[in-house]
């Protein structure tokens, strides 16, 4: 009897091992995302293949989302591209603004700001990245309005460049909706806004973005350096600073010189930063998710 019990039990714990191992083998653990999906354990001895219940569908929740940000772009001529490209960024909902030159004929080449300046096709124009959520297509198109300074010739037109069919009906309704509610039958100056089809934008020279950022401190400190060379302070300290001397050269003369090294790098800059490059649709809004 004794004997007997001892094989049944050494049969079950075989058995157990066997069940255990085969568990165990059949289970796979796989990471992805971050997420973990466990696959279903199988036997394969003694017990019959059974159908497990399926699993949750796993998705991964970035690629199935829609759109985290709806960052479109616009492009505008609105007279000389400086101040407006920097005054569009404190609006609401713009991302990011770029100057260029746009508006010429198909196959023109690559422009300069000579021939911009010269020429009778290319207008100054400003590229804006904007949040679609935070501010409509419309509500540029009025930011574009309040802040245009447009002139006479091509170079400075007012012209709204729309993307698609869509943009063209919309900027036109928008320019209608405005005309409109000018009163006394006035010539309204909406009239001069145009409305065109995108054409090819590039991006001007680098000395040009960001233009009046850079500039400002540089003519605050030339007009104090042309005011230290006439004289203006040399009876500052009770005429100590006009009477100082630096490597033997007196006040004056050193403000007069590092004026002219502040002129000579500005144009400089303009032969070594003269790079105009197209930019397409798209390069704005991923410089301004960077």
């Amino acid at each position: 009897m004794t004997a007997t019990l001892i094989f049944a039990s050494s049969c079950l714990a075989l058995t157990g091992q066997i069940f255990t191992s085969a568990f165990s083998s059949g289970s796979v653990i796989r990471k992805h995302d971050n997420i973990h999906v466990v696959r279903e354990r199988r036997c394969s001895l003694f017990v019959p293949a059974l159908s497990p219940p399926p699993l949750p569908l796993v998705t991964d929740p970035i690629s199935s989302s829609t759109s985290l940000s709806a960052i479109r772009e616009a492009t505008f001529g609105m007279g000389c591209f400086w101040e407006p490209a920097e005054s569009l960024l404190k609006k609401p909902g713009i991302l990011a603004t770029t100057v260029g030159y746009t508006g010429a004929p198909p196959k023109k080449k690559a422009p300069t700001y000579d021939a911009v300046c010269f020429g009778n096709y290319w207008v100054e124009g400003v590229r804006v990245a904007y949040d679609d959520e935070l501010v409509s297509y419309d509500q540029v198109l009025d930011y574009f309005f309040q802040l245009q300074k447009p002139g006479y010739s091509r170079q400075y037109a007012s012209v709204v460049f729309a993307n698609d069919a869509t943009e063209v009906k919309q900027a036109t309704q928008w320019k209608k909706e405005r005309i409109a509610k000018q009163s006394d039958n006035k010539i309204s100056p909406y009239e001069i806004v145009e409305i065109e089809p995108v054409s090819p934008f590039y991006k001007a020279e680098e000395y040009h973005q960001r233009y009046w950022e850079k500039q400002r401190l540089r003519y605050l400190i030339a007009i104090a350096l042309i005011a230290g060379e006439s004289g203006a302070y040399n009876d500052f300290f009770d005429g100590a600073l006009g009477r100082s001397e630096v490597f033997g050269l007196p006040f004056d003369s050193i403000c007069g010189g590092v004026f002219f090294v502040g002129a000579a790098w500005m144009l400089l800059e303009r032969l070594l930063a003269g790079e105009v490059k197209e930019l397409e649709q798209g390069d704005l809004t991923a410089a301004a998710g960077d």
